[in-house]
């Protein structure tokens, strides 16, 4: 069933689908989401409600699959050959492949944003790198927004996407001023289609202005008290670690909530207790500098910290240590390859990067969720599994180092997270329950 963010997509896909006003997304009335992932959706309500052979979850199963094929099978091996001019070999991109299957399985299953929202950026980040035409810059600026209308936070990746159509438009040409020009024009134009039906519900819906999501619940009272969302999960991230949601009947709170008592105390330090702007926030994070690295590195690895290949918990007291495991030695060689690889980055490599992890990066100071730095987890994984080839020549003669640096890592990582585990709001959860 889709349940929590999941089932609220499909109730939007389905008020979408039974609206009788004209235009159509006049009926879409959320504030908080973005009305472009129900609509694409509305075909799948029509195809369960007027067929008796095929139901919903069936369509969303198989739309699921297809996602993950596209991404783990073809996105992400294609952005990598173009952007390194490395083939990807077929045993690579297997081990990516079973990777990806066992560590996020789970997620294709629910109507969620997070998968669709990678996969147009990395469509978009790949056409971007194409020979320079206006056709792929028009599309790659509809797929960038669209991954801001799925995931408002990936407006973030705006200027590193720019820039790096810039680069790819410069180097192209020795008219570089006229090429650039065609591509601010085409990726601008392919950008405002998706934006532009926002803009009409957003002004018509909501009177106000603005071509993005407006992130706010406006049936919620606290939300629309706060008039921020980010900044009041800003204020939540200083008390909860970690979060997870739970369909489990070994927990009884939806909410799964590890508290950070030391990042409970930091906010106390505040005369209001309570961080009332950026401003304020930038000032007081500046203002106690160990504190906030430590709570941004907590944040860090609890957001890559996969434990569960679901977003809605079966059981939380079970034992995870396996897939963790596996997630850890993935981490590990992504880790060697950037130790090893770091001097051969170029400035559109680091373009790329920043584009992945700018996502990931703004989501750390809340109560990260793995699918908020799944961006960042995708591109460990990418390194890991793409590039362990080209450093494995450097690390043959020094295996015995190797194995203790290894033991080491995985050793750290596990007493990381069963810090982590043990403050589990309701009662500890051991490693291995």
């Amino acid at each position: 069933m889709q349940v929590y963010d999941a089932g609220g997509y499909m109730k939007l896909a389905h008020t979408l689908y039974h609206s009788n006003e004209v235009p159509l997304l006049l009926r879409f009335d959320s504030a908080l989401r973005g009305y472009l992932f129900p609509l694409l959706y509305v075909p799948v309500v029509a195809a369960s409600t007027d067929s008796a052979f095929i139901t919903e979850e069936a369509i969303i199963k198989v739309l699921g699959a297809l996602l993950a094929g596209f991404l783990f099978g073809v996105a992400i091996p294609a952005l990598w050959q173009l952007a390194t001019g490395r083939r990807v070999m077929p045993l690579p991109k297997l081990v990516f492949v079973l990777a990806g299957f066992l560590l996020w399985r789970d997620y294709f299953n629910y109507t969620l944003t997070d998968f669709p929202a990678v996969a147009c950026l990395v469509s978009g980040l790949y056409l971007l790198l194409l020979p320079r035409t206006p056709a792929w810059a028009f599309l790659a600026g509809v797929l960038v927004a669209a991954s801001i209308n799925f995931r408002p936070v990936y407006l973030v990746v705006l200027p590193f996407v720019a820039l790096l159509g810039t680069i790819t438009a410069v180097r192209q040409t020795n008219i570089w001023p006229v090429a650039v020009m065609q591509f601010g024009l085409a990726f601008g134009l392919g950008f405002a289609l998706p934006c532009a039906p926002q803009w009409y519900i957003n002004h018509h819906k909501f009177q106000k202005d603005t071509p993005l999501v407006i992130g706010i619940d406006l049936d919620d009272p606290v939300m629309v008290k706060n008039g921020d969302l980010y900044l009041q999960k800003i204020n939540d991230g200083f008390s909860v670690q970690k979060y997870e949601t739970s369909i489990a009947v070994d927990y009884t709170n939806a909410a799964v909530q590890y508290l950070d008592p030391a990042g409970l105390h930091l906010l106390r330090q505040d005369p209001n207790q309570k961080i009332d702007s950026y401003g304020e926030y930038v000032k007081f994070m500046l203002a106690h500098p160990l504190d906030a690295v430590a709570l941004y590195f907590r944040h860090a690895f609890n957001g890559i910290d996969v434990l569960y290949p679901t977003p809605y918990l079966y059981r939380v007291y079970t034992s995870t240590t396996v897939l963790a495991c596996i997630n850890y030695t993935l981490l590990f060689g992504a880790i060697l390859f950037i130790l090893l690889q770091l001097r051969q980055l170029t400035l559109l490599h680091c373009v790329i990067i920043a584009a992945v992890l700018a996502p990931a990066g703004v989501s750390i100071p809340m109560p990260v969720e793995c699918r908020y730095l799944l961006t960042m987890h995708l591109l460990l994984l990418t390194l890991a599994c793409f590039g362990w080839h080209s450093v494995w020549p450097k690390l043959q003669g020094r295996l015995p180092s190797l194995a203790v640096a290894y033991l080491l890592f995985v050793g750290i990582c596990f007493t990381l997270s069963a810090s982590t585990q043990a403050a589990l709001a309701e009662a500890p959860k051991l490693l291995h329950p």
